[in-house]
């Protein structure tokens, strides 16, 4: 049961916490409805109501659905240890919840909860009340308030991955064993994972989720991908078409490393396997650009749902392809790895970075903010600048006009 409280006048209205009126003005509209007969109902309507449940699933992403889970269970262990109620839950709850959250700390001494995690937690018990036919405790002032004091009070700078620029990724790929079996096999999908994220501006989750379908050879453009359902689109109704065009150098041409590694996929078996990684190296064009003969592989090679990115399983002798798909987990690992077998520092670097590193590049090469956009399928030219200001701050700046 919620802990008892005495009823507070007007009068008797505290600085900083609720204004609790007497009983029925407030706390009357936190229980829940009284719950009407049931009616009958034919099999018709039964099957009708298991396909708007399942519809009903599919309002947020697994992701946010997982999150959302978590932070209820968080929230309903908070209150068990306090005997309060977190199915209708009072607004003084929550906020005493948030206070709970902002004073946990780590084993090094830090902010075990960070403030967008709290306010994901607060979007969590939001959720839970309003499928229940709940008002939204979340929502008081007193809440928003409290989230509002501690974001100030620990107004930091957020931690942005830095960029890979292009010498940065030329050295990652250059550095793998492309021409060796059977590691080259996994540097064939590597460097094309690396190339969706720097040249293709993708998201981890992004590159992940394609499947040889999503690719579409183009004669003049290089390579067409259809990037469909993401984060910034999860109703799929932008235009999702991102280019790789051919590189001037086989070495930074992504169209080749989409040639290169389809073909392996088809290969079928070792033999050819290995005639494919000794023969077609970084060093000539594979991939059908103009005046550099036909590709290795055509368009009925790409009209496959299976997936893109394949996870690989080698030992010293062999290599094998699996039919999944690799996570954006696995992609982010895998840059982190090539990047300290190139001698790289990975710490401050993720996936990500491949994309920031597609905004800083164009940016330093002259590309307007609306050409950024367009390659990125960025909605707000804000977002663009973001990654300008943080690691290109010379460009489009007066100081570079003084004179000095």
């Amino acid at each position: 049961m919620m802990a008892q409280q005495k009823p507070l006048t007007t009068a008797q209205r505290q600085p900083g916490g609720l204004s609790l009126v007497p009983i029925p003005l407030q706390l009357a509209a936190l229980r829940p409805p009284t719950a009407p007969l049931e009616p009958e109902i034919d099999d018709e309507l039964r099957e009708l109501e298991a396909v708007s449940q399942n519809l009903e699933i599919h309002t947020l992403s697994a992701n946010t659905r997982r999150a959302y889970v978590k932070a209820w269970r968080s929230f309903e262990a908070f209150c068990q240890v306090h005997d309060l109620d977190p199915l209708p839950a009072h607004p003084e709850t929550v906020r005493w919840y948030v206070a709970w959250m902002s004073v946990q700390m780590d084993e090094n001494g830090l902010p075990r909860f960070s403030v967008a995690t709290v306010r994901q937690g607060l979007a969590g018990i939001a959720d839970r009340h309003l499928r229940e036919g709940l008002l939204d405790p979340t929502g008081h002032r007193g809440v928003s308030g409290l989230v509002r004091g501690l974001a100030k009070l620990r107004a930091t700078r957020p931690v942005r991955k830095r960029p890979l620029l292009l010498d940065d990724v030329l050295r990652i790929v250059r550095s793998m064993d492309h021409d060796v079996y059977p590691a080259g096999v996994s540097a064939a999908r590597d460097e094309l994972a690396i190339w969706l994220g720097f040249a293709g501006a993708l998201r981890r989750s992004e590159a992940a989720g394609l499947q040889l379908n999503s690719l579409e050879l183009h004669r003049l453009d290089g390579v067409h991908v259809h990037v469909g359902a993401s984060k910034a689109d999860q109703d799929n109704t932008l235009p999702d078409i991102v280019v790789l065009p051919f590189g001037e150098t086989p070495s930074t041409c992504a169209p080749c490393a989409v040639h290169r590694w389809v073909a392996l996929m088809n290969a079928v078996d070792r033999r050819q396997t290995m005639t494919l990684l000794f023969a077609y190296q970084l060093d000539e064009h594979v991939c059908g650009k103009a005046g550099t003969g036909p590709g290795l592989i055509s368009s009925a090679d790409l009209m496959s749902d299976a997936p893109l990115l394949r996870a690989t399983y080698r030992n010293r002798k062999s290599a094998r392809i699996h039919e999944q798909g690799v996570t954006g987990d696995a992609l982010h690992t895998m840059l982190l790895t090539r990047m300290a077998e190139a001698g790289m520092n990975p710490s401050a670097y993720g996936f990500h970075s491949l994309r920031a590193g597609h905004v800083t590049q164009a940016r330093r090469n002259g590309a307007s903010t609306e050409e950024i956009m367009r390659a990125g399928r960025w909605r707000k030219a804000e977002t663009v600048n973001v990654y300008d200001r943080e690691f290109n701050p010379a460009a489009r700046n007066s100081v570079m006009r003084l004179g000095l």
